[in-house]
């Protein structure tokens, strides 16, 4: 399929089945019941912690719920699935797996150019002479400061700049392999086909590397200008919250999981 069918399909997805949209925001609200008790004027540490936890717990539940829209859209379905709450739950978990895993790599490849690039100019700025004065005498930090030459603020401004292209690249690859992995995990149902590197790379080719990149960036602006609707709707008091979760949230949910599950399903 186009990315202009890919796209026109999936934003009239949510709408297709308006009780199932609305099912899927009332969990959504159910999750965010602490910011919506909180402009009741609410508020209770206690409770804030127990539902923080439960908040986790359906978030988990949403992530695998749009898991199985995106195995119900590689297959090229046209219904909105219905709840497995346990299965669901257990797909939220392996969603997180793969998501954490992918991300180790550009993580430590971060770490290692970080202190390789910042690393010497650091060790001449907090020596342990001057992390001693400035311990002791927080009024000389700035004198410190003002005494490293300018060629080593230099050296870790560069190193910083370094740094953060390195990462942003990685990020992005290991990013767009991420995403794939998760078509393979909706797909197969198997983590260990979200680990098959080579075979996710294949089916990365398969898609288009530029191909992929442009609907991932399609996607994310779509999706931000969703969102900058919903935190409009979100800043009205009280049903702001209760509107944008209702219906906010779950389209946002239903449109992105149906999106690539359709650019999928041609592999």
């Amino acid at each position: 399929m186009k990315l202009g069918e890919i796209f026109g399909d999936a934003l009239k997805y949510p709408i297709s089945n308006p009780q199932s949209l609305i099912i899927v925001g009332v969990i959504f609200l159910i999750a965010n019941l602490t910011t919506l008790l909180a402009q009741f004027g609410v508020r209770n540490s206690t409770f804030t912690l127990i539902w923080t936890i439960v908040a986790l717990v359906v978030s988990l539940l949403l992530v695998g719920y749009g898991l199985s829209i995106l195995k119900n859209a590689i297959d090229l379905g046209d219904d909105i699935p219905s709840f497995d709450w346990m299965n669901n739950f257990i797909d939220g978990i392996k969603v997180l797996v793969v998501q954490v895993v992918y991300m180790i790599v550009p993580t430590i490849v971060s770490i290692i150019v970080g202190y390789a690039t910042m690393g010497p100019a650091l060790s001449r700025i907090f020596t342990p002479a001057n992390i001693s004065q400035m311990a002791t005498n927080s009024s000389s930090t700035s004198v410190i400061l003002n005494s490293i030459p300018s060629s080593v603020w230099a050296g870790l401004f560069s190193g910083i700049a370094i740094t953060a292209v390195i990462t942003i690249i990685f990020y992005i690859i290991f990013a767009l392999f991420s995403t794939v992995a998760q078509c393979r995990l909706a797909k197969y149902d198997s983590l260990g086909e979200a680990f098959s590197f080579g075979q996710v790379f294949s089916d990365m080719k398969e898609i288009g590397i530029v191909n992929l990149f442009v609907f991932v960036i399609i996607l994310w602006i779509i999706a931000i200008i969703i969102g900058m609707v919903g935190a409009f709707i979100t800043a009205i008091p009280i049903v702001g919250i209760i509107i944008s979760s209702l219906i906010i949230n779950s389209f946002i949910l239903l449109f992105s999981n149906r999106a690539l599950g359709l650019l999928y399903s041609d592999v």
